[in-house]
């Protein structure tokens, strides 16, 4: 789905600044409580922000059970707290790269190393919230990785989607996606908003915006425009095909060009 070396060229830095605001978590940047334990004994017990926290445990015998303690003793301060058995720390990151292969799509090598912290259920764990679904950079996209290959197979390939998304009447956010015959993301990029011409309409801004894709890459054979709050409910909601006819709905929503496999969605119940 994403090629293991895309093209990332002349990215905008605000639509990229943007896009990674709407559609991704670090949890770096949440507030949160490392615990790191060997065999029980606690080794490092601190605040991402060295705040003062309830220290209220003295070992790690039950790690679920620690994690979910320290928490709600610092639910103030924190947003979660991550308890990590250091071997197991460090066998779980030498797996993940004895599986890496330079040959394969980018996307299976990373979903497949948040599916592996699954295999650590007591040496890796954190609360509220599975690491898997915590940890690291996380998407919120409000569907499954087979959901969205699912969808990727729809468009057709060696062609591009182009998404928008506006603030008021102006371009927020845009992502640009160049896909191969394989249906792999090749190209990764945003919009030049400086080479589109004058527009004051929405309208009129995403028949630009697909007219600089089609110049640029191959055939555009999706454009999606939405306003921003429509995006992130669309983001937000487990049923896309329900959020997006409500976008429609609510004139919310520019879909131009659509591939054959998806016309029906863009239509209102």
């Amino acid at each position: 789905m994403l090629h293991e070396n895309p093209l990332m060229a002349d990215i905008d830095v605000n639509h990229w600044r943007n896009l990674q605001t709407l559609l991704l978590e670090s949890a770096k940047t949440k507030r949160r409580i490392i615990l790191i334990h060997e065999n029980g004994k606690v080794l490092k017990f601190v605040h991402s922000q060295r705040a003062q926290i309830v220290r209220n445990i003295d070992r790690v015998d039950q790690p679920r059970v620690v994690a979910e303690k320290v928490y709600k003793a610092n639910s103030d301060v924190a947003d979660f707290v991550a308890v990590f058995e250091r071997r197991a720390f460090d066998r779980y990151f030498g797996q993940v790269q004895d599986t890496w292969r330079s040959d394969e799509d980018l996307d299976v090598y990373v979903h497949r190393m948040y599916a592996m912290l699954d295999d650590y259920p007591e040496g890796i764990v954190t609360y509220p919230g599975s690491a898997r679904t915590t940890l690291g950079l996380q998407w919120r996209l409000g569907a499954s990785y087979e959901e969205i290959k699912a969808v990727i197979q729809h468009i057709p390939a060696r062609s591009t989607a182009v998404l928008g998304v506006f603030d008021g009447g102006a371009l927020w956010a845009t992502l640009v996606l160049g896909f191969d015959g394989e249906r792999r993301a090749k190209v990764v990029t945003t919009v030049d908003p400086s080479e589109l011409p004058p527009a004051t309409t929405r309208k009129d801004i995403a028949k630009n915006v697909v007219a600089w894709t089609n110049r640029k890459y191959p055939p555009c054979s999706l454009g999606l425009f939405m306003g921003l709050g429509s995006a992130r409910a669309f983001l937000a909601a487990t049923d896309k095909t329900k959020a997006i006819r409500e976008t429609v709905s609510k004139n919310d929503l520019i879909a131009d060009p659509v591939p054959a496999g998806l016309e029906k969605v863009f239509v209102t119940a």
